[in-house]
């Protein structure tokens, strides 16, 4: 997942002109010298559990933190983010579009568990891993009857850009429904793909 924030897109000497904007936040955040990100990413989706080309799907919760510091001078990251994984969690587990009994998941499914990251541009590319757990799964569309497959592990990557704080003085109600910024502008929320949303929290450093 990867956003190009609204922000980036409108010079910050024609923000006046755009209705709702808080020219008092913005200039706040525009003066800062270094901020401190705290973006957390959740994941919430229909998503399938177990390996391979077979029926399985669950509701599928996760969480990544991501908390780094920012030179809003050269807008550049400063120094290493720190990366905190958080276990997922599945529910309802079904054969989606079948009439076949759910998957039994012999072991824990894990949706994203970070390996390693580089910065690219503007972009905090992480790549880490999914892992499925051996089940036991129908044999539809031939049949209803159980069978048992392997477990596997795969790459898998995520994308957040790392972004300004002048995002807080957009428009509460803005043009884009993937950018949500939050009542007391204390936050916003950036709506990835594939079920992954990012909030930012940032505080001023200096």
């Amino acid at each position: 997942m990867t956003l190009r924030p609204l922000l980036l897109l409108i010079p910050f000497t024609l923000s006046a002109q755009i209705p709702g904007m808080d020219m008092g936040v913005m200039q706040k955040w525009s003066n800062a010298k270094v901020i401190r990100f705290s973006v957390v990413g959740t994941h919430n989706a229909r998503t399938l559990v177990v390996s391979g080309d077979h029926e399985g799907k669950g509701d599928v919760s996760d969480k990544i933190t991501i908390e780094y510091t920012f030179d809003n001078k050269t807008s550049k990251m400063i120094g290493e983010p720190k990366i905190t994984d958080s276990p997922s969690t599945v529910a309802n587990l079904k054969s989606d579009g079948t009439n076949c009994p759910p998957p039994q998941l012999k072991g824990p499914y894990e949706h994203f568990q970070s390996a390693k990251h580089v910065m690219s541009g503007n972009t905090l590319m992480i790549t880490g891993t999914r892992t499925f757990p051996a089940a036991s799964v129908s044999q539809y569309p031939a049949s209803c009857s159980m069978k048992s497959i392997p477990g596997e592990t795969v790459q898998s990557n995520v994308m957040i850009t790392v972004t300004d704080a002048r995002m807080l003085g957009m428009p509460i109600r803005t043009a884009s429904k993937s950018i949500i910024i939050a009542p007391d502008r204390a936050s916003f929320t950036m709506v990835g793909s594939n079920g992954w949303s990012w909030t930012y929290t940032p505080t001023l450093v200096q």
